[in-house]
């Protein structure tokens, strides 16, 4: 039996399994943030991802705490909008070394889009993660509140610490369960658009149909392959196919059409 040598380091190793377990699971964010407060308080934390960084565009992966989720939204899309921090975060995924992780500290310069965005939600700083896993990459965040102020030294170095478990489970949990943001419409189903013959969704295969469901849904292309059985290269390959017949070129676009069109009864 493994031996613990304080009652810390049990709850420790208890929060650990308890993270593990939720990975695929709605309470993921909360158990997340409770295990980081064993460390540090963490106001809010979320990740992007990048499917392909040959073609990099980065995507609202994952969201928890307390800022509401439409203004982690609206705030994540104006910060996509900055071509710096855009770049920014290409640029640090981009870096990451081929095994591990990229940890840094950042604090907006005052006057700064950013800044003012910081400042509206009650945040002084941010730790960042950032890896690539092949073709793929992932960049996780984890806002401090003004109220607790700037992290000091020893909180920093125990971040670093075990923000790289949580990152790597954020990571598994998007395999797994796919990107939240691409979720956010209740209902979405480009099925029911297809049965009802309703523009260029009527001229997509049933798979094709089923693809743009998942799709739809936030689910990523492994969670794909794993719900209908087949192959990673061959949910590509109907996602491409898909993705020409309604004349988009990514998961936003397609959102965006899906929203765009009406709907029959």
């Amino acid at each position: 039996m493994e031996q613990f040598s304080d009652s810390s380091s049990f709850e420790n190793h208890h929060g650990l399994a308890q993270l593990i377990v939720a990975a695929p699971k709605d309470a993921f964010g909360l158990t997340a943030l409770r295990f980081l407060s064993n460390v540090s308080r963490i106001e809010n934390f979320g990740a992007y991802h990048i499917a392909d960084l040959a073609h990099p565009n980065p995507a609202l992966s994952f969201w928890s705490g307390r800022i509401s989720d439409y203004w982690f939204q609206r705030d994540a899309d104006l910060i996509l909008s900055s071509k710096t921090a855009y770049s920014h975060i290409i640029t640090q995924i981009q870096n990451a070394p081929s095994k591990g992780v990229r940890i840094d500290r950042w604090r907006p310069k005052a006057g700064s889009k950013r800044n003012a965005i910081y400042e509206r939600n009650g945040v002084v700083e941010r730790v960042a993660v950032s890896s690539k896993d092949g073709r793929s990459g992932l960049r996780s965040f984890y806002l401090r509140s003004a109220t607790d102020g700037c992290f000091n030294d020893d909180e920093y170095a125990a971040l670093c610490n075990i923000l790289p478990i949580v990152h790597s489970l954020i990571g598994l949990r998007h395999q797994v369960v796919g990107t939240a943001r691409h979720g956010a419409i209740d209902g979405a189903n480009a099925t029911r658009l297809k049965d009802n013959n309703v523009g260029s969704f009527a001229e997509l295969t049933q798979r094709e149909t089923e693809i743009c469901d998942l799709l739809l849904d936030g689910k990523s292309i492994t969670a794909s392959a794993l719900q209908l059985g087949v192959s990673e290269s061959t949910i590509r390959t109907l996602r491409q196919r898909a993705f020409r017949k309604l004349k988009v070129g990514s998961a936003r676009e397609l959102m965006a059409l899906f929203i765009q069109t009406p709907r029959t009864s």
